[in-house]
């Protein structure tokens, strides 16, 4: 019997201290009493006998395994690697007896192969013996290797296995057993106690059963390989146009359709930033106006998915928060509900020649609606008809709009980098609203991503939307798309190098007093210079506009029926067909029809017309429009008037341009042009712009900031109902 490590001197402690006693008594003259000793002895019997049943106690433990609950463990652990050695040899048994059964059933096969081999063999289905037949040999050799496998009574071992069986598989019972005790798992210790009896089980486990024996039937599923998904490949997506900045994570390659020029990330691993010109790149495709930045992007990536969501697949879009608010479909649903609204209708009229085939079609039949070499086809006017609500701006939208539109609000449109010039120039746009409008400000974001700072927390009145930009077109005619697809019913158009100030909300309600149904037109303000062909003879419109009268001299310009007008303008749902018939025109590459005894080349070729404003001016001579704004989108270093201005001034203005009327023309304006200063343009500086609009808010908060800022003749004038009782001839209106 093993003996504890204090079993050799514990029992004659007590005698050795008595003995010692006697003898230094005795040396000293005292004597020990009897009951002393008789003390003694009982403790010392009693400690001898504690210490042999705490012995007897450790002896028992080790030779029975340890403590209870380690016993309990390891009799878990040894039923488990007994159903683990049943479970293997059934394995081997089964695997056996088909393979056997399925050489007999090649053979077959083969047999009648050889006489029909002139006719195809129709595959047939698997039965659960072929499928049993598909087990993989790999881990009926591993099975056997298990069964082989005689431990020695080595120290305890552990064993880990990676069990990737079907159903009713060895995982199961392991899942069983943990669900169970909450104590065993596939990785499971077993000690050198029991493998006799773990050894005599394995040996039984070799016999196959009788054929007629009752077992249960743990046949296993076929084993089903889950190939892990590949990651997906790279792929390029639009990331800036011409003259615009494109922020990459991976390469960059400039060009369009086949013809590229890739230009390599920057070696620290930083994002590339790329100015996608001409001036900055080299001219691969000369003359070539839809040469543009594409990105290499990952799908799945951090970057990936902070990109304009409609460059992402729908699914994509959908999850990240990003619904669709305008599309086709949306639009034709609307039209055709009961008790659709007017700007339901109006809305439809100008979208369908983007959306509809049957449209298009008849359009093939008409020679007035010939398109041209250069026409977009119908697929990709069906993709610009789409736009997605930014998900930091989906409670802005639900908030200010109703029944899917927006009762007013001003519309921008605009594309750059996160930290570039234009979305600096935007932001400080869209700051300027917060501060001197009531009305909210939708942005449409043509570029590939936008400033993560940007929330609906600091702009509550923000609608931040995402459209595709077109190809092979200039940027500039979305413009005119996002005046179809922002689903306003009166809007302001601003672009992103202005700011608006104090009094600006006025131009709602003029909108809405000039633009009906009787005048469903847009307006423009009027330029600051006036454009006649004197000035730019090339371009293509004085063909027709203003063209040479036959076999002589002179020129006929009564067909240039309004002085140029600025791409600021506003409308109301009235004017959209105006819109969708101008961007129709130029998108389908359509000719204007010859006048009646003009020359062919008075029929001039819509996309010969290269910007947004050209196209404007040109719709409104061809239809002979009559309204034009006075001038409000005025240069922004005119503003130091007002700024300038005292409240002891009253209505006086007398000094400085912004006191000074626009220039005037013989032909329209031969007094001038009034001002409002509702809106600063030329804002090209986001620093500069910013200062502007903080010196405007303190001196407005303060009261010394004119209450009116409509200028005519060196006087502010309260409304534009004053100035034009003074002055009825004035071309222009506010």
């Amino acid at each position: 019997m093993a003996r504890g490590p204090h079993a050799a001197w514990l029992p004659w402690m007590p005698w050795s201290w008595v003995w010692q006693g006697q003898k230094k008594g005795k040396k000293r003259g005292m004597g020990i009493s009897k009951s002393v000793i008789g003390f003694w002895v009982l403790v010392a019997a009693a400690l001898c006998f504690l210490a042999f049943q705490w012995q007897m106690a450790a002896d028992f433990e080790a030779e029975a395994g340890g403590p209870p609950q380690q016993r309990l463990d390891n009799a878990t652990a040894r039923s488990l690697r007994y159903l683990a050695a049943q479970k293997r040899r059934e394995v081997l048994a089964s695997a056996a007896v088909k393979s056997d059964a399925a050489s007999e059933e090649e053979l077959d096969e083969k047999g009648q192969g050889s006489s029909q081999n002139s006719k195809p063999q129709k595959a047939k289905p698997k039965s659960a013996s072929s499928a049993a037949q598909a087990l993989d040999q790999t881990k009926i050799e591993a099975a056997q290797t298990d069964l082989q496998a005689e431990p020695d009574s080595a120290p305890a071992a552990r064993t880990d296995y990676v069990i990737e069986l079907g159903e009713g598989s060895e995982a199961d019972l392991l899942a069983s057993d943990k669900k169970s005790s909450g104590r065993v798992n596939a990785q499971t210790e077993f000690g050198s106690d029991g493998e006799d009896k773990l050894s005599q089980s394995m040996e039984e486990a070799r016999t196959p059963p009788s054929p007629d024996a009752s077992v249960l039937d743990f046949t296993p599923a076929p084993i089903t390989t889950i190939p892990a998904k590949p990651p997906a490949p790279p792929t390029w997506i639009h990331c800036a146009g011409q003259w615009q900045e494109c922020v990459c994570g991976g390469r960059v390659r400039w060009g369009n359709r086949k013809t590229w020029s890739i230009i390599e990330p920057p070696e620290d691993g930083s994002k590339a930033k790329v100015m996608c010109s001409i001036d900055k790149l080299e001219d691969i495709l000369p003359g070539d106006g839809g040469k543009h930045c594409e990105c290499e992007v990952v799908p799945g990536s951090k970057f990936y998915l902070s990109l304009n969501p409609m460059q992402l697949p729908d699914d994509v879009a959908e999850s990240t928060g990003s619904p669709l608010m305008a599309s086709c479909e949306l639009f034709e649903s609307a039209k055709e509900a009961q008790g659709a609204r007017p700007h339901d209708l109006t809305q439809w009229e100008a979208v369908e020649p983007f959306c509809s085939k049957a449209w298009e079609e008849a359009a093939r039949q008409n020679p007035a609606f010939k398109a041209g070499s250069r026409q977009i086809d119908l697929g990709t006017l069906r993709k610009s008809m789409r736009a997605r609500i930014d998900s930091r701006f989906v409670g802005n939208y639900k908030r200010l709009a109703k029944d899917g539109w927006l009762p007013r609000a001003f519309v921008n449109y605009y594309a750059g980098a996160p930290e570039g010039k234009h979305t600096l120039m935007t932001e400080e746009l869209i700051r300027s609203v917060h501060l001197f409008s009531a009305e909210p400000i939708v942005v449409f974001h043509f570029g590939s991503v936008t400033p993560d700072y940007w929330t609906a927390e600091r702009f509550p009145r923000l609608v931040l939307l995402h459209s595709l930009p077109l190809p092979d077109r200039s940027f500039n005619f979305n413009k005119l798309r996002s005046f179809l697809l922002s689903r306003v019913l009166t809007g302001v158009e601003l672009d992103s190098d202005q700011f608006v100030g104090p009094g600006v909300d006025v131009m709602f309600s003029m909108t809405e007093r000039e633009i009906t149904k009787e005048y469903p037109i847009p307006i423009m303000p009027v330029h600051y210079y006036s454009f006649t062909r004197r000035d730019s003879p090339e371009n293509v419109w004085w063909r027709r506009y203003c063209s040479r009268e036959a076999g002589g001299k002179k020129y006929d310009c009564s067909a240039h029926t309004m002085r140029w007008g600025h791409a600021h303008p506003t409308w109301t749902f009235w004017a959209l067909p105006f819109y969708g018939r101008w961007l129709r025109r130029h998108f389908r590459d359509e000719r204007l029809p010859v006048k009646a005894g003009q020359p062919a080349s008075n029929g001039i070729r819509v996309t010969d017309i290269p910007e947004d404003e050209d196209l404007l001016n040109v719709a409104n001579w061809e239809e002979r429009v009559t309204k034009q704004w006075c001038k409000y989108d005025n240069d922004r270093t005119e503003f130091r008037e007002m700024l300038r201005w005292d409240p002891k001034q009253g209505t006086r203005c007398d000094e400085g341009t912004g006191c000074t009327d626009i220039m005037s023309d013989i032909k329209f304006y031969p007094n001038g042009a009034a001002k409002a200063f509702f809106t600063a343009h030329n804002c090209k500086d986001p620093a500069e712009t910013k200062r502007w609009i903080d010196e405007i808010h303190k001196r407005y908060t303060k009261g010394l900031y004119p209450t009116s800022t409509i200028v005519y003749k060196r006087r502010i004038w309260n409304s534009g109902l004053e100035l034009r009782s003074k002055f009825p001839n004035l071309a222009c209106i506010l």
